[in-house]
């Protein structure tokens, strides 16, 4: 039998949580903002799906209530200081995109903005949000997607040989994927 260490309650989402990060844009009228996610994954293939959970003290989410849509992007590697500094401080109080350098473009399918530097981008309008303790389940409809063309294999797939995706490992523990052959 294997060794096996005893992992606290507190700590065992850890296991799970080394997916890739996103930044999540949200604008309503004149406010805006962008937050840092590492709770997110597809939920339906038809309709197209895909959930992300934000904590419920965040503006992000008052934002994403009120516009009903919301665009997600993916930050490479090279952009975590300031996929950090958008995960700790609240566009209430700061314009992000200013303060860490990033640049929002007009969104083509929402009434919203993504991030010039991410490598891809996501556009969603709100289908559901449930409720799950200090979180809440944001649910949206794919609406609208584009990638940095040579950063994608012809089928699809990121070439993580081209881009390094930030993978969170808990904490302020991030990393990168390394490609292996089978």
């Amino acid at each position: 039998m294997s060794d096996f260490v005893a992992i606290s309650i507190q700590d065992s989402h850890r296991l799970v949580n080394a997916g890739n990060v996103i930044l999540v844009s949200v604008q309503s009228q004149e406010k805006r903002t962008v937050t840092t996610v590492a709770w997110h994954m597809p939920v339906s293939s038809q309709p197209k799906l895909l959930a992300c959970a934000l904590a419920n003290k965040r503006y992000s989410l008052e934002l994403i209530k009120e516009a009903k849509c919301f665009c997600i992007n993916i930050p490479e590697f090279k952009m975590l200081d300031a996929v950090v500094f958008c995960g700790t401080y609240s566009g209430r109080k700061v314009d992000k995109c200013k303060e860490a350098n990033l640049t929002a473009v007009p969104c083509s399918s929402i009434h919203g903005f993504f991030i010039d530097e991410c490598v891809a981008h996501i556009e969603c309008e709100l289908y559901s949000m449930l409720e799950a303790g200090d979180h809440t389940i944001v649910v949206g409809t794919v609406t609208g997607a584009m990638a940095q063309k040579h950063l994608f294999t012809p089928d699809g797939v990121i070439d993580i040989n081209k881009v390094q995706l930030i993978h969170h490992l808990g904490g302020t523990h991030f990393g990168i994927l390394k490609s292996q052959e089978k």
